[in-house]
């Protein structure tokens, strides 16, 4: 349901660090970035800005330039947010501080991770706790080893390993113990963050006993996007337990946060809860609005992220375009590396795009599913009493009167509720003769009530029972394509492929391999 999110930007761990200046350039740093930036994202831009400016040590300068790099990645803007990152680095390295290397490295490693390129991410990790070691600092040290561990813990959260993840949680708030410096609102992010792997792990009760804490710490702060991501996570909670009152009253606070935040990915979780709760009461059209805003978010995202990774291989061809001048053809292979690096950077970008999409449409069809649990729910009401006139599928008038579409109605709900539409031989003569009634009849009730020809309501009934299969019966996901299109009544593989993505908009294989991912997640 919800995808993981980064609560606290890597460089938030400045506030964990004592400051060299007076408390007042703290003070300005910690609002911009927990309050001003919430209400009006330029203008924290620009206290950023001012803050370099005024900044006369490459302490101070990187501080700031890691603010303007964390406020990007609240944007979702991945370029300026590493481009910032990379200006600090740079930076950093005159001074020789390892406090602030160790901090980039971190930036970077949570930048990847985003990004889901994992291993990148975890290299990054590791040299951040290796520069991390040389920092002789008691506190500091702590906060950026207890920074690591937290990152280390989204890393795992988001490959499923709920129970590793709250490990490196744990480790995490040991170090954070040992710096009193902002401890209320590390372990704020820390409390959040165990109740979302609880929450996936489907351990409700232990998820809200966390959310509560972290709400009590967070309380202690001005309303920033922590707050909304952990009245999200207690509306997500309520909404399990079927407590609609308590899902809408928290659920208000959070997308009230959310609306008033610059932060994309705290709209798309909130979105996705508000979705979820639209869907249980019944409400399809505002449900379909915020599946919409959704996808605008995703798409957005996705495509800043592409830009990125884009932009970033056309600097390295540029690179080494220039070196083949300066070196000839030995640098041929370079440049042949570069392009290959460029063309699966773009192959890369345009899988995730899909991925997104695939997993929004699966979402939407899952959350249908559970609206609803069979066809019957979907049966319009009967025309009024009395005879009628229409049109059968082969152009001939038909009159037939209010009680026998009653009837027919009837009948096919019993229908949908059976496995008969899963028999190969299934057709309209078969299931008039079955129905008791004749071809005109069924093919009009077919054609007016379910909007479509015989063929393709049999092939969306067939389609729907391999959906229910999947998500009630964990032997069907075990089953090859072939056995499942054996299984639903069509007659090869491919035509069971075709079909079911063109009833889903996604392949079979695709849907299967989420359906497996949520079956561990909420095992």
């Amino acid at each position: 349901m919800m995808h993981k999110i980064l609560l606290i930007p890597f460089f938030l761990m400045f506030l964990a660090l004592r400051a060299q200046d007076p408390a007042r350039y703290q003070a300005v740093y910690a609002k911009t970035y927990l309050e001003t930036s919430q209400k009006d994202f330029g203008q924290a831009l620009k206290v950023a800005d001012s803050l370099y400016e005024i900044s006369e040590t490459p302490y101070f300068k990187t501080k700031s330039l890691m603010l303007s790099a964390s406020l990007y990645q609240q944007a979702g803007d991945v370029e300026k947010a590493v481009a910032y990152a990379g200006r600090s680095a740079d930076i950093i390295g005159e001074a020789g501080n390892p406090a602030w290397e160790a901090r980039v490295y971190g930036f970077l490693a949570t930048q990847y991770r985003i990004l889901k390129l994992y291993k990148k991410s975890k290299k990054y990790i590791d040299k951040a706790l290796e520069v991390g070691q040389a920092i002789k600092e008691e506190p500091a040290r702590n906060s950026i080893q207890g920074l690591m561990y937290q990152e280390m813990a989204y890393y795992e959260s988001e490959r499923k390993n709920y129970k590793k993840s709250i490990r490196y949680i744990e480790t995490a708030q040991s170090h954070f113990n040992r710096t009193k410096e902002n401890l209320d609102f590390f372990t704020a992010n820390n409390e959040q963050l165990t109740g979302l792997n609880y929450f996936y792990a489907g351990s409700y009760e232990k998820a809200m006993d966390h959310y509560r804490k972290a709400l009590a710490l967070a309380g202690k702060s001005p309303e920033n996007f922590l707050t909304g991501l952990i009245c999200n996570g207690m509306a997500a909670v309520y909404l399990k337990q079927g407590d609609l009152k308590n899902t809408e009253a928290y659920l208000e606070k959070a997308q009230k946060i959310a609306e008033s935040s610059n932060y994309p990915r705290l709209k798309i979780e909130v979105n996705a809860t508000s979705r979820e709760y639209y869907a249980k009461l019944d409400d399809n059209k505002k449900s379909a609005e915020i599946q919409q805003k959704t996808d605008t978010l995703n798409t957005a995202l996705a495509e800043k992220e592409s830009a990125f990774i884009d932009d970033s291989y056309m600097k390295m061809e540029h690179r080494a375009e220039e070196a083949e001048k300066d070196s000839g053809h030995k640098n041929h292979l370079l440049l042949a590396g570069t392009f290959l690096l460029t063309g699966c950077s773009v192959a890369f970008f345009r899988y995730r795009k899909r991925q997104i999409r695939n997993t929004d449409r699966i979402s939407r069809l899952l959350q249908e599913y559970e609206s609803r649990k069979t066809p019957a729910d979907e049966m319009p009401e009967p025309a009024p009493p009395g005879p009628e006139a229409a049109g059968a599928e082969n152009g001939e008038s038909t009159v037939m009167t209010s009680e026998t579409e009653q009837k027919l109605l009837r009948q096919l709900r019993e229908f949908e509720e059976s496995v008969l539409f899963t028999d190969r031989n299934m057709s309209l003569p078969f299931l008039a003769a079955h129905l008791g009634t004749n071809i005109k009849y069924l093919s009009h009730i077919i054609n007016r009530y379910k909007e479509k020809d015989f063929n393709n309501y049999i092939n969306e009934l067939r389609v729907n029972y391999i959906i229910r299969q999947l998500r009630e019966n964990p032997e069907f996901r075990k089953y090859k394509i072939a056995a499942l299109a054996e299984e639903s009544g069509f007659s090869s593989a491919n035509k069971f492929t075709t079909v079911f993505k063109k009833v889903t908009d996604v392949p079979p294989s695709v849907f299967i391999r989420h359906i497996r991912e949520l079956a561990i997640g909420e095992g």
